[in-house]
């Protein structure tokens, strides 16, 4: 076994780089139920294109989505990989006030869609949005269609409804002056997965295929390969498995700290902890006997803090301040509890070295 060479087919990349990317889109709190419902239909989809005694032969994907799918054969199928995108054509600009962008970055904040997003990234994004007004009653996307946009809800009301095989309609979602839908089948290549209906007068932001993959998709892929690179520094995650470290890496997000900004202050509960990826990191903590501060540490790339207090379920035992403009990945408490299990034990003893320091 030792000198066999194991060869990871493309294959398996490409399903499990759009499996992550479901997952982060969806954030399902059971993963592994997840994952089994998101295969199983990954497979009947293959099943339906290509029956028994046709396996080896491509289908029309008409014949699988209707007379719908002639107006855009070109986009339906299409793989979009982003590690082959070095297109460099600039994206275009939409002018916004600056009460629209603000009230954008408002509406927003709590997509989990975003949140894998940099400042400057999320910035660029809404830069591309293109306004779109809509009126009651309106179809805003159809079930069975190609996906061309991805929507944000600005203003207005709006219900998705699902048709079954006997063509009876359910409504599955109400999005009420907040909420973002699309991103699924423009995610998958696939159609449209239900019918988005305008109950109110609304305005829509809209961010067309190309613009979704360049700034969401390939900063998402680029943010994982970033990540990875950085938790191959840190000796005390060796234990995790490329898989376990892949999902580290999809729950960290970007914190941002200018030199001089206070992180987080000595006796603050512990909400998670930090990898240094760029800059420096000062621990500062007070004399018990005469209340001075004192600078215990300065971390660097590839190094982390803010595991004690997670590990010890106590409050900070030390302030954090930048050294100088500094980039963090911050991993939250329950993503820690919850992934870094095999590297409790390791993590323990570097706090007994911290002690005897």
């Amino acid at each position: 076994m030792s000198e066999r060479q194991i060869t990871v087919p493309p294959v398996l990349e490409n399903i499990l780089l759009e499996y992550t990317i479901n997952v982060l889109v969806e954030n399902p709190e059971d993963i592994i139920s997840h994952a089994a419902d998101y295969f199983t239909r990954l497979r009947d989809n293959r099943d339906q294109e290509n029956p028994p005694g046709m396996v080896g032969e491509k289908t029309d994907i008409s014949n699988i989505l209707g007379s719908r799918a002639s107006r855009r054969q070109s986009v339906v199928g299409e793989r979009y990989d982003p590690e082959q995108d070095d297109d460099e054509e600039e994206i275009e600009k939409f002018p916004k006030s600056d009460e629209e962008r603000k009230r954008i970055k408002e509406r927003t904040k709590d997509i989990f869609l975003f949140k894998v997003l940099d400042e400057e990234d999320i910035n660029e994004i809404i830069e591309a949005m293109m306004p779109r007004e809509v009126e009651t009653g309106q179809v805003i996307i159809r079930q069975g269609d190609d996906g061309d946009f991805f929507y944000v809800v600005d203003k207005g009301t709006f219900e998705a409804c699902v048709k079954d095989g006997k063509g009876e309609e359910r409504i599955v979602k109400i999005y009420d002056n907040s909420g973002s839908f699309g991103e699924l089948a423009l995610l998958h290549n696939q159609p449209r997965a239900a019918t988005v209906t305008a109950t109110t007068k609304g305005l829509l932001w809209a961010v067309s295929r190309k613009t979704f993959n360049r700034l969401v998709v390939k900063r998402a892929f680029e943010k994982r390969q970033k990540y990875m690179a950085l938790l191959e520094k840190v000796p005390e995650l060796q234990p995790l498995t490329e898989f376990e470290k892949m999902q580290v890496c999809d729950a960290l997000s970007p914190v941002f700290l200018k030199k001089g900004n206070i992180l987080f202050e000595e006796g603050d509960e512990g909400d998670g902890m930090y990898f240094v990826e760029e800059g420096k990191i000062s621990i500062i903590q007070k004399s018990s006997k005469n209340k001075s501060e004192q600078e215990v540490a300065q971390l660097g790339p590839g190094e982390y803090f803010g595991e004690m207090a997670l590990v010890k379920n106590q409050p900070r035992a030390g302030t954090a301040k930048a050294v100088v403009d500094t980039k963090l990945a911050f991993l939250e408490v329950k993503a820690f509890e919850r992934l870094l299990g095999p590297c409790i034990d390791i993590m323990k003893a570097r706090m007994e070295k911290y002690k005897r320091a």
